[in-house]
């Protein structure tokens, strides 16, 4: 069968929402090709959401089944697709995957140009379900699956366990155009999420803690792969918390040796998954660029929303400006007990951090479907001003607080943003 694989783009882009390599689809579309399917990809993160684009690879390809992954803010876009999919051709079996689907998967199973929605890890569900539209299979067979009845009815089966990562076929980058990409080879170490429930981050209701490594000796097979067949330099771990396990980190800073210093690497990860040590260790082994999401510089939120030290992510951050590494401190504003205190006490600690030698990268909170801030917003005391998708960015303000209205925090955030030269988040 012929699977179209797409990708729905952002509206805008920003640091938050960069132009890199799909690899959840890259994945799905290796799983797809190694059962014999024919399969394209197409990344519409690289030109926009061009219906032209769009139509002349139906035409061209003629799919019978075309995923679309998603995920919050860019769900209008793939309403959109999925829309002018089943204008071109109604037969066309038209699925849903991503983070949006996975957390609201009825309400997005229940879309008329939506046929079915992949919940979570996708691979074995997007594989079982070209048996159903083969017609080999029925619905009610494949895990992960959320589907409509003849009737309209919307049924959710059962999740499907994680992988053992270390069995999939590696992602098809041969079906992406990594030239457009300015980080074109991102890793991924592990399947499942964040074992911690910030209650801003939705990670936790996709994988409900779920985590599973890669082998250290996988993933540098791969960066080799990278290496010699795609000429890679530079690669980036994208996972949530790159140094979750520090025996793990040494394992693979031991098979790192293979390489050679072949290649250089960034990666992301949380203050208090790291020290002096385990830091100098990286660099030593091709680390260039951490990030770190500090969040607030007030100790009182911090406390209720990240349960880390100031003192802790002062120290990471001296760490790794100290071991030469291009270290970056991520910020989010306003925090449902923030009050102008709290905000002000954040732009002290932003400033901290930027002397430090820092560089500093702040959004506005933002309230995602599947987080407490988003399902418990009332109880919190947030007041969540749209429901526009596409608004949910973390560059637009969509909330405001019991103490904080959105006007008061625009205000703050253009008032110590100026006074630290730093960009104005919108």
């Amino acid at each position: 069968m012929r699977i179209l694989l797409i990708n729905a783009p952002v509206s805008r882009l920003s640091p938050h929402a960069r132009v890199a390599p799909p690899l959840g689809i890259a994945y799905l579309a290796a799983h797809v090709r190694d059962a014999g399917h024919e399969v394209e990809v197409l990344d519409l993160n690289i030109s926009g959401y061009n219906p032209r684009r769009v139509a002349l690879v139906l035409n061209r390809f003629s799919p019978q089944v075309v995923g679309i992954s998603t995920f919050t803010e860019t769900y209008p876009n793939a309403r959109a697709i999925a829309a002018q999919v089943k204008e071109h051709d109604a037969g066309i079996t038209v699925v849903m995957g991503g983070s949006h689907p996975s957390i609201l998967p009825a309400e997005v199973a229940s879309e008329p140009d939506v046929d079915y929605v992949v919940v979570s890890e996708g691979e074995e569900t997007l594989g079982q379900l070209m048996d159903v539209v083969a017609g080999l299979r029925v619905p009610a067979e494949v895990a992960g699956l959320v589907w409509k009845t003849p009737t309209g009815e919307i049924v959710e089966n059962a999740r499907r366990a994680l992988l053992d990562p270390d069995t999939l076929s590696l992602p098809a980058r041969d079906l992406l155009p990594l030239e457009f990409y300015a980080d074109a080879f991102n890793v991924l170490t592990a399947r499942g999420g964040c074992p911690y429930r910030c209650p801003f981050c939705s990670a936790s209701h996709i994988w409900s803690g779920r985590h599973r490594p890669r082998s250290p000796k996988s993933v540098v097979d791969e960066i080799g792969l990278l290496v010699r067949d795609y000429g890679a330099s530079f690669v980036f771990f994208v996972d949530d918390i790159f140094t979750l396990r520090r025996d793990w980190v040494v394992e693979l800073m031991r098979e790192m040796e293979r390489l050679g210093g072949a290649v250089e690497w960034g990666c992301g990860t949380r203050v208090d998954k790291v020290d002096e040590e385990l830091i100098g260790l990286m660099a030593v082994h091709g680390c260039t660029g951490i990030q770190y999401g500090v969040e607030s510089g007030s100790q009182t939120i911090l406390d209720s929303v990240k349960g880390i030290d100031k003192q802790v992510a002062l120290d990471a951050v001296r760490w790794s400006v100290a071991a030469g590494l291009k270290t970056t401190a991520s910020f989010m504003v306003p925090f449902p007990d923030d009050t102008e205190e709290t905000l002000r006490e954040t732009f002290a600690f932003i400033g901290q951090l930027r002397d430090e030698g820092a560089e500093i990268l702040m959004s506005y909170t933002t309230p995602y479907p599947g987080t407490a801030f988003y399902e418990q917003a009332d109880e919190l005391g947030i007041t969540i001003l749209t429901h526009d998708w596409g608004e949910y960015d973390a560059k637009h303000l969509v909330m405001e607080t019991r103490h904080l209205s959105a006007a008061r925090v625009d205000a703050i955030v253009s008032e110590e943003a100026a006074r630290l030269g730093l960009v104005k988040l919108a």
